[in-house]
């Protein structure tokens, strides 16, 4: 299952995953506590401690790129900090790739100009 997003709220580790079937859990602290269809409205609600959750999608246009969702506790905005970091993997084989372009660039440069004269 891949995870959507992963927060820490009040010493419990809220986890948002997507499952095979698109459906959308919400885990606390690894247990299953709400599940819906994955849509850009989903909405999940649950009580931890005598305190309503809400958990939602934030709408496409205001969506950071570290916090897709808004979590409100009993009616009030909870701050958040993603604490899942983006793959960057993608990043390492761009700089990757472009070193060894420069690199063959480079070295056929060189070549051209010390061995091109001594062959004729």
């Amino acid at each position: 299952m891949p995870r959507l997003a992963l927060y820490y709220v009040e010493n419990h580790r809220i986890e948002i995953v997507k499952t095979l079937l698109g459906k959308e859990q919400v885990l606390l602290n690894g247990m299953k506590i709400s599940e819906a269809k994955w849509e850009q409205a989903t909405k999940h609600y649950f009580n931890v401690n005598k305190n309503k959750y809400r958990i939602a999608r934030r709408d496409s246009s205001k969506v950071d790129k570290m916090n897709s969702y808004e979590i409100h506790k009993d009616g009030a905005p909870v701050a958040l900090i993603n604490v899942e970091q983006q793959n960057s993997s993608f990043i390492i084989v761009l700089i990757i790739l472009v070193g060894v372009g420069c690199g063959y660039l480079f070295g056929a440069f060189v070549y051209q100009l010390f061995f091109s004269n001594a062959i004729a």
